[in-house]
Formats: structure tokens, sequence, C-alpha cells
């Protein structure tokens, strides 16, 4: 049974393809060569056959054959007569025939075309004649040879299987097995073949959770979502079988997939299908004593059971522990059941864990679903609790989460559990807060708020003003009215504690909004508060908003000491993880890897931001700060020319499902790196991605500069000069007045590239050389604005220098900015500028020599449109051979000839000419006057026209 839906390409089977290929090579060389490829049913054996088989060389010929289910007694060698009748069908009647023994040939009983069978012949004859028939053809063409389903096989074919594995010698034959894991007849036979030197053996294993992306990716024809990649891996065990039947259905089982999973425990025993049915209930993993509890069964039976499940791969053991194979089975077994057979199962798996795990969230599901509440609600808190303690702020949610689902449905919640709604509601936006479930987290602090009781005092309706701020503020940075409301209730003077934190939290969303000294404000007062309670819980992110405000002296010009910085950092990590605040203790991870990677200290930075994504999965932060911590490594990577890594460090964030401001700064690296690459495709699905966030978000300055810088290289990379100049002078202002120097120099230099490409497509026109001078003008004042204070900021200057006066020691002196910093792409693009600037000045060995060491840069970054553009200097420049030579074209023309042709017929003149392909005036002169001799014309139109209709353009 299928399930319908088939991916168009065979995903995550690379390493095990190129094997097949070897032993493919192995027996065109006429050596022994078997493979068998093993693994669980949909795992894709027979796909990886056939996508490997059919581009292997020389064009084998191809006989396929396959076991019928659970053998077919009475029917032996039924996958060899397919493969004699396949034969026969590709080579015809009038071939094959001369290949058997005269007088008769046993295969004859096989296939009675091929003649009357002898009377009698031994079955090693028989054996024999398949092996020599193969073998004769493959004479002339290699042969391929496969056998599907092995663990189906009759007796018969596992014979002549091992046979032919043992004996194809000095044929160039490549024998290959598909056989599933687990229990089946020939479990000896080829566990004995697997020793044998011409036999390899390919165990597939699932597809991770990328490869189960790309697959969904490839159904769908739509580019990888890894979040979806990740739920479809956990229900599907990467099983491309299961991938497939789960792509085109929500959260429930397809029917078909259903069907085929029920069919595969249908023989089971009934103490194997109620131990099943047991587990089903229990979870994913159970140990046996539970299992004894929970079904009733004798020991010694549960345990034959047990080993039946295992053998057959329906259940695998984990240290003494058991668990069904697949969470599909599982949830196909659970739903088999009748609701009455579910209830009283959870009531039996909830007695026998209410001594074992009296605080378990699994104790407080199986009440529940019992039917049990007023027994579930107070264990569910208890281990919510617990999953508080131990930073697994995921289930803690989710537990939170069932306790306000059922809270109606019991008579006294509030007692049962031992805290009011508000309470639990605030519990579990906090909870979402640190998960990063942004949206939840805001109604569950609304919903709270509501639910205060009016006469609730201020310092509690200010905390969840504040909580409810940050959330979101993470979510479309508009949480600052909540947060200055949130202080207006607590005067001077009161709730001094919660005063302070709030004070904290306002400096830390001031530093993403760019208001410096306003966070600065806040931040001293909120230090001296903390001082005056002697608290380091208060003193942690005082000390944070601090360290990174040294970094805006350092942008602004004023005495800022990053050494300082890094110790403010350092004491406030320490406080923070000394009195437990996760979220200051990650954010000075993220913040002072970004300060070191604006520093130009982008290896400290990576490994900094490293460090800090481990210590985010450990307190079960990885959604939000971590993902934050993702940016800041991908984007130190980015710089350091790392492009893959970064890619993956997003991707792998991504899947998390981070909030939406969090995944578009993440999607910023990776547009940025697809850009550069030239993945056409990718960049634009992303750029309009981050163009629908940026609409939507009411706030996310960062994110939106960057977004504009992106927009301005693609629109003048594709020659949209007028909405290049736009989108720039739509951010001038706006830079000016509150970005970053790092994203203002960014702005500047996309903006004065873009101007240079603007005047360049347009030469004759007084218009746009007059608006490209004002830019350039504006330009040049919103970079001598800004200080080049640190190494990154002097190498922007000093390009956006060397483009204005296009000179080579101007080049070559940004050129070595870049290089010191370790950016191996933007000293590729500045070397390639210089390379320009030489061959106008005809200095070709200077030209050359540069793009020799930005063709090396960019040939390891894959960055594609800076490799074609060098390769256009080189052909303009004349630094290939043989330039002058002939071409083959009806005229005579040269090469150099040619070039001057194609932009000639562009309506451009001579100096022009001169300008682009750097060559001299009276060399222009020289090759349009025999152009237009060769092609019998007297005027430039009427060669361009020549040229046209020639097919020379």
């Amino acid at each position: 049974m299928t399930t319908g839906v088939v991916s168009p390409v065979l995903v995550g089977r690379v390493a095990e393809g190129a094997s097949i290929r070897a032993v493919y090579e192995r027996a065109r060389s006429r050596q022994a060569a078997t493979v068998l490829i093993s693994g669980e049913a949909g795992i894709g054996k027979s796909r990886l056959v056939a996508e490997t088989v059919r581009h292997l060389p020389d064009s084998p010929l191809t006989l396929v054959g396959g076991c019928l289910e659970r053998g077919s007694q009475g029917a032996p060698f039924v996958p060899f007569v397919a493969i004699l009748r396949d034969l026969v069908r590709q080579l015809g009647r009038d071939q094959v025939t001369p290949l058997l023994p005269p007088g008769g040939s046993a295969l004859g009983d096989w296939l009675p075309d091929l003649g009357p069978a002898p009377e009698r012949y031994s079955r090693t004859r028989l054996l024999e004649e398949v092996l020599t028939l193969v073998s004769r053809v493959a004479r002339t063409r290699p042969v391929v040879v496969v056998v599907e389903d092995l663990h189906w096989a009759d007796e018969s074919t596992g014979e002549l299987f091992a046979y032919l594995t043992r004996n194809m010698t000095d044929a160039a034959v490549l024998l290959i097995g598909t056989l599933r894991t687990g229990e089946h007849p020939h479990r000896q036979l080829f566990a004995e073949l697997d020793r044998r030197p011409e036999m390899v053996h390919i165990a597939l294993d699932p597809l991770d959770e990328r490869q189960v992306s790309e697959l969904l990716a490839a159904i769908d024809g739509q580019p990888p979502d890894p979040a979806r990649g990740r739920r479809v891996h956990q229900r599907s065990g990467g099983n491309p079988m299961f991938v497939e039947a789960l792509s085109d259905v929500d959260e429930a089982p397809a029917e078909d997939l259903r069907g085929l999973l029920l069919a595969r425990i249908t023989d089971l025993g009934d103490a194997s299908r109620d131990l099943l049915s047991a587990m089903a209930v229990a979870g994913t993993e159970v140990s046996d004593e539970l299992l004894l509890d929970v079904c009733g069964l004798p020991e010694r039976q549960t345990h034959e059971a047990l080993r039946d499940l295992v053998e057959l791969g329906h259940a695998v053991p984990r240290d003494e522990r058991y668990s069904i194979r697949h969470d599909l089975i599982r949830e196909v077994v659970y739903t088999s059941l009748l609701p009455g057979e579910r209830r009283l199962l959870h009531r039996r798996c909830a007695a026998a864990l209410t001594d074992r795990e009296p605080d378990s969230a699994a104790l407080a599901e199986h009440w529940m679903a019992a039917g049990q509440v007023d027994a579930a609600l107070p264990v569910a808190w208890r281990a919510a609790c617990h999953a508080a303690r131990l930073h697994a702020r995921d289930e803690e949610l989710q537990l939170l989460e069932l306790i306000l689902a059922n809270w109606e449905r019991v008579v006294d919640p509030a007692g049962l559990v031992g805290a009011g709604r508000a309470e639990v509601l605030r519990r579990a936006a906090s909870a979402a807060f640190a998960t990063g479930r942004s949206n939840r987290g805001v109604a569950l602090s609304t919903a709270a708020l509501d639910e205060l009781d009016p006469t609730a005092g201020p310092e509690r309706r200010a905390t969840l003003l504040g909580l409810r701020g940050q959330l979101r503020q993470r979510l479309d940075g508009t949480g600052t009215q909540d947060l200055e409301h949130a202080l207006t209730l607590l005067p001077p003077g009161t709730s001094t504690d919660v005063r302070s934190r709030l004070l904290s939290t306002l400096a830390i969303v001031g530093i993403g909004a760019h208001r410096h000294g306003e966070s600065r404000r806040h931040a001293i007062e909120a230090l001296r508060l903390a001082d005056q309670l002697d608290d380091d819980g208060l003193r942690a992110p005082a000390l944070l908003v601090l360290a990174m405000l040294v970094l805006h002296d350092v942008f602004s010009g004023t005495d800022g000491d990053t050494e300082l910085s890094r110790r403010r950092f350092a004491e406030s990590r320490r406080l923070a993880e000394s009195v437990g605040d996760d979220h200051t203790f990650l954010t000075s991870f993220q913040w002072e890897s970004l300060m070191l990677g604006y520093s130009g200290r982008y290896e400290e930075a990576v490994e900094l931001a490293r460090t800090g994504q481990r210590e985010a999965d450990r307190l079960g932060h990885a959604r939000s700060r971590g993902s934050m911590l993702a940016m800041a490594r991908a984007a130190n990577l980015r710089t350091l020319g790392r492009w893959d890594e970064a890619v993956e460090v997003v991707q792998n964030a991504l899947a998390d499902g981070p909030p939406p401001l969090y995944a578009a700064a993440l999607r910023l690296v990776t547009a940025d790196i697809a850009y550069c690459r030239g993945e056409a495709d990718q960049f634009e699905l992303l750029l309009r991605q981050l163009v629908e966030f940026a609409r939507h978000a009411h706030s996310a300055d960062e994110v939106k500069a960057e977004i504009a810088i992106l927009r301005i290289s693609w629109a003048a990379e594709q020659g949209d000069h007028d909405l290049a100049d736009r989108v720039l002078g739509e951010h001038l202002a706006p830079a000016r007045a509150a970005w970053l120097p790092p994203e203002v120099m960014r702005l500047a230099l996309v903006g004065a590239r873009a101007q240079r490409a603007r005047r360049v497509a347009a030469p004759r026109n007084r218009q746009v050389a007059a608006a490209v001078t004002a830019r350039f003008a504006e330009i040049t004042a919103l970079v001598e604005a800004r200080y080049a204070a640190t190494p990154e900021l002097a190498a922007h200057r000093l390009t956006i220098e060397a483009i204005a006066a296009d000179q080579l020691p101007a080049w070559d002196r940004a050129a070595e900015a870049w290089r010191h910093l370790h950016n191996p792409y933007q000293t590729a693009v500045v070397l390639t500028d210089a390379a320009a600037t030489a061959l106008a000045s005809n200095n070709r060995p200077g030209a050359l020599s540069r793009l020799r060491e930005a063709g090396a840069l960019a040939a390891r970054l894959r960055a594609t449109p800076l490799l074609t553009r060098m390769d256009d200097l080189k052909r303009r420049g004349r630094l290939v051979d043989n330039d002058d030579g002939p071409t083959v074209n009806d005229f005579g023309l040269t090469r150099r000839e040619l070039d001057v042709l194609q932009v000639l017929a562009r309506g451009r003149s001579n100096t022009q000419i001169a300008d682009e392909l750097f060559i001299s005036g009276n060399t222009v002169a020289t090759h349009v006057a025999r152009i237009l001799t060769k092609l019998g014309v007297t005027t430039r139109t009427e060669a361009a026209a020549r040229a046209h209709e020639s097919g020379l353009l």
C-alpha cells in the first residue's frame, strides 16, 4: 500500500549512492560485486537503487525482479523468473537463445519461449545456467541484477541469490538485493553472506531533520521549512514513506498510512498486541516492570511478548526501557483502541506511577486521560514546578496550559493546585517568554491582568505589565508602552525591587531601539536602587546595559573602553548566574558577542556566541535567547567567510520556531549569503519574507535597516537604479538620526556602489550625472558625521573613499583594511574594484595579480556573481590567452574586434568603448575601421545591424 504522495527527488542518500557506484566500478573491472541494502519498511531501499542505477555510467543493462510478500509456496525463483523475462524483453529472444546450452535449457521451465527444457536436470545446473547466461550477456555490456524484498524470498530464490554472490566472478555484473530489517527466514543466510569480501552491506538509516525538511520541500515544491521538518521528523522517525504520508495531512495520521501500519501488527499474538497497546498508552519509553503492572500478564509471558515485539521491529530497547519504534505506529495503535480500553489502561498507568513518579508530568497526563481531573491538577502543578527547577520551560508551559484548560472542570481548582488562576496565568506567561512563544505569552499575560482582583496591589499589576511589555517587545517591538505604564504605578520610593527591574528592562529595550541616553539614565537609576537593596539579582541587568553602552561610547567617539565593557559583561553574567536570572545571563553572551564582532574580533565573537547557545539549550531558552545567540554567531561566521557553517546555524535555529523578530534577524544572514552567491530564487523568497515582516512590525529598527541595505544592493544588481536610489534616499535621514554606525556605514557603502552603477548605466545622461553627484555628497556627509572608531568602520570609510577617488592606492588601502579583518568577501570585492582601476590605466600585471587573489577568495566562498564579474574584467581587459586570435565566424573578426563590436552595437562612442574595454581611443578607432571593412559596411549603424542579422552578438 502506498501513501499516494511520492517525492520527485531522492533526498539524503548521497553517501549510500556513492557506495553503490563504487561497487559498480568494481564490477566493471570484472571483480565479484554484490550490494545488500537493508532497512525498515518505507526507508527508501528501492528508491535508492532505482535512482542510483539509472545514472550509472556505460548504460548498464538493468534487470529487476521482486519477491512476493510472505514468499510464494509452490512458485520458486519468482524474482529470477521476472528477471529472465525482462532480459528477453530487452534483448529479444533471438539474442538470448544462442547464449543458452544447446539441446535445451533448464530455463525453459521458467520461460517456455526459450524452448523445451530437458526432461531431467539437477538443481545445480539450473543455478549454473543463470550464472552463465548473465555472465555471457555482460561480455558486451555491464549488467545490473536487482532482487527486491529478499526478506520475502522463497528458499530457492535465497539459494540462487547466494550462489550468484559467491560465483559471479570475472563478469561485469553488479548484483543488488534489498532486505527489510527484522525477522525473516533468511537472516542467517544473509548474515553469512555479509561476511564475504565481495558483499557490501548498506544499512539505511532514517533521515535526519534537515533531510526531512528537504524531502517535504521537494514534495511541495516549496523552500524547506525547518520547523515543519522538525515536527514531521518527530512523528515519522525519519522514515521517508511516513514523511510522504504526512506531507499532505496536518496532525492526524493519513488513513492509508493508518492501514499500512495496522497491517504490520495484525498477525501479532494476543499477548504481544496487549503489550503493544499498553506501550502505546504508557508513552514513549516504559520499563518492563511498569508494563507488568499495566498489562496484568504473567512475567514470563510479558517478557516473551516483549522479545517478539523487539525482534519483529515493532519495539526497541533503550537503556532497559522499551518504546514503540515510530510515533506513528504508537498513534495508530493508540487510536485503534476503544475509548473504554484507553481509559482503563491510562488508569492502570496512573496507579502504577503514583508511587514511582508522584510529581511527574506523565502521571498528570494519565490521570487526565483516565478522566480523573481532580487527581490530575495537583500533580500537574507539582510537575510544572519541578520542570521550572530543571529549566524545562516548554514542559512547564504545557503543564500549566493543561491546568488552565481544565480549570473549570473541578469544583475548587485553586484549592487543589494551591494557587489562584491569575498566578497560574502569570507563571504560564513567564514560561512562554522563556520559550520564545511571544504570541501565546501576550495572551496569557493579558488574561492574567484581566483576572487580577481590582483590590490587588499595584505591584502585581506592574509586574504583569512588565512581563507583557517584554513579550510584546520580542513580538513586534511595541512593549515600551506597557513598561512605562508599569513604572508609573510604582512612584519613586515604593516597591524598590520591582521598580529597579522595570528600569533595567526599559534600559534593555532602549538599547535595541538605539535610545542610548534614555537607556543610560534608566540603567544608572536601576543600579542605584540595586545597591540600595544590596541585591545582586537587580545589579546584573543594570550592569548588562552599562556594559553594552560602552560600545555606544566607542561609536560616538567618546572615551569607550572595550576592556571595561568586557569586565562589566563578565560581572553581570556572574551575578545573573548566581541568582538564576537566565534572561540576563544569556543576553550577556549575545551582547558581548555583538560587541566583539563590531570591534573586529570575529573569532572570539563566534566562540562566545557558541558558548551562549549551549547555555541557552541547557536552560531551556533555545527558542528565545538561543535564537539570537545563533544570529550573533551566524553573523560573525558570515563575516569570516564561513558561509556554509553560518547557514547551518541559522537553519538549526529556525527549526526551533523562534519569535518573528528573531526569525527575521536570522533570515537576514542567509539572505545576504544567498545574494552574494547569486542564489536568486532563495534570495528573492527571503527578501519577500523580510519585507512582509517589516511592513507589519511597529519597531524592529535594526532589522528594517538591514532589509533596506539588502533591497538597495539587489535593486542595483538587477539594474533598477531608480529603485535603488529611492530606497537609499528614504533611509539616509533615519540613518543619520537613529542608526548605529555599523549600519550607517553599510548603508553608505552599498549606496555609493549603487550610485556608481547608476552613473555607469547612463554615461551620457547629464541629469543622472547631477543626481549622482548630489547623492554622493549626501553619502559623504553621512560618513563624515561618523567616527571610524573600530577597524570595521575604518574599512568601510576607506572603501567609500576609494569609490569616490577611484585611484589604485586608495583601493589598495581599503583592501588591506578588509584583509586585516579576515573578511574574505569584502577583500575580494575591493580587490576586484582595484583590478578594474588598474586596467583603466593599462596596468594589466597589477590587475591580474589582484584578480588572482580575489578569485581564490571568491571561489572558496562560491560567490558566483563576483566570479562572473572577474571573468568579464579578464575578458574585456585582455587578461586571457589569445584574445586577438581568430574566432569562428564568417567575417574573420578577432576576439578583440568582437568585443568592440558588442559595445559598439549598444550605441557607445569610441571614448565609451575605450573606457569599458580598458584600451585607448586610437586603438578603438583602428578596431572600428577593421570591423567596418570586414563586415562590408560603411557606418556604425550598418555594422550593428549586420552583427545582429549574422548572430555575432
